[in-house]
């Protein structure tokens, strides 16, 4: 068993950091090559957009066999990374470079759409149930800590060297990820039998549909979700607006950016740690969310008005406290459903979540672009105010 989830967390380290490069250095690329807010928001809406519509490859990863999904994309990931290297050599063709820069990044989305879905299908299968909590946390923890030095990383290596050089390093990574998952020795149950017609009936669309159905009948968990749909609107807004502020409000540089993602990752790490050493809290999750989503929003609200260093505290804070919910709210999932259909629930939670994000990253470029950076990042600390509110109403109301 810990060699299996040894390997699961390297190949997951490993594809994180490229996904991370990957998208870095398009982000960057895009600001600075065509200094338009509007532009900078089709990175946004594009992954978005694919979080949006996750659902629709819950089925394909419930019904192939995990190990080959994970090796087979992550081989279309590392050819997309060396075509992206490539691309960023056609300096004269503006318009073509930015559409087939877009189409590499959507199809390296969607195979990270895919793989990501796995790591909560396999863990049930191979991490004893009363572990899950601390598996999960190890395993953010990691990510975590990772990211403290990713984040940096990546953004002065696109600062000092070169975007197709950052290209030919996330292509690497990926290759060792790759390594990582064909060595993965998974349970039998993973397999998915033919007469298993409890959770498949051999047609995509039915199958499809029968997510939806599993999910309905688990109310408690769908009362939780929906409302995040409209707070991720303005979570949407925020992150057009977010390089912007921390290049008006930091360093005008890259690593004004990377720097804030550093701090978001150290409070994401520190909130990992906390829901390690202690029991898991799914049993009062309702009560777990309105303290965490109010406080996170509270910071967020905090880093707008401050808009000096203070920033990076703040940004810590509100990190740590949706990390916190966020693990718990992951081994509720993974308790509640069977690792059958589990890839279906994960990309339908996923899709109902994040379906607000595209319209949210539209309409953070234009309120940028006419307003300022400053109110796309309130907002999204309002939204998350009113929602814990809102939440507070309703799970009061109940008793």
């Amino acid at each position: 068993m810990f060699k299996n989830i040894s390997r699961l967390l390297i190949g997951r380290i490993a594809t994180n950091i490229a996904d991370s490069l990957f998208y870095i250095t398009i982000l960057w690329y895009f600001k600075i090559i065509f200094h338009s807010p509007m532009i900078l928001s089709l990175v946004f809406i594009a992954d978005s957009t694919i979080d949006m519509c996750a659902f629709i490859f819950g089925p394909l990863i419930d019904r192939v066999y995990i190990k080959k999904l994970l090796k087979y994309v992550t081989v279309g990931q590392i050819i997309l990374s060396i075509v992206a290297s490539i691309l960023f050599h056609f300096k004269n063709w503006k318009t073509l470079t930015l559409v087939l820069l877009l189409l590499t990044y959507i199809l390296s989305t969607i195979g990270s759409t895919l793989i990501y879905p796995a790591e909560e299908k396999i863990l049930p299968s191979i991490v004893n149930k009363n572990k899950l909590t601390k598996v999960n946390s190890l395993f953010q923890v990691t990510y975590r800590i990772l990211d403290l030095f990713l984040d940096a990383l990546a953004t002065v290596i696109v600062t000092y060297f070169s975007f197709n050089k950052a290209m030919v390093i996330s292509a690497f990574v990926f290759t060792i990820a790759l390594g990582f998952y064909a060595k993965l020795y998974l349970p039998r149950n993973l397999i998915v039998s033919e007469k298993d017609h409890d959770y498949f009936t051999g047609k995509y669309l039915q199958d499809l549909l029968k997510g939806w159905y599993v999910l309905k009948n688990e109310g408690r968990i769908l009362l939780l979700i929906i409302p995040l749909a409209v707070t991720n609107l303005f979570y949407g807004i925020a992150s057009v607006g977010m390089p912007y502020f921390s290049s008006q409000y930091l360093t005008k540089s890259a690593i004004s950016y990377g720097g804030l993602e550093l701090f978001y990752s150290i409070g994401g790490l520190l909130g990992s740690l906390i829901v390690s050493k202690i029991d898991t809290l799914k049993p009062n999750l309702e009560q777990l969310i309105v303290i965490c989503l109010g406080l996170a929003g509270i910071s967020v609200v905090l880093e707008a008005l401050v808009a000096n260093w203070l920033i990076l505290i703040f940004a810590l804070s509100s990190a740590f406290w949706i990390s916190i919910m966020n693990i718990n709210f992951e081994v509720l999932i993974q308790e509640s459903f069977s690792t059958r259909i589990l890839g279906r629930i994960d990309t339908i939670n996923s899709s109902i979540i994040n379906c607000m994000i595209p319209i949210g990253s539209f309409l953070g470029g234009i309120i940028v672009q006419q307003f300022n950076s400053y109110l796309a990042v309130l907002l999204q600390g309002i939204a998350e105010i009113i929602t814990a509110m809102f939440y507070l109403f309703i799970f009061n109301k109940k008793r």
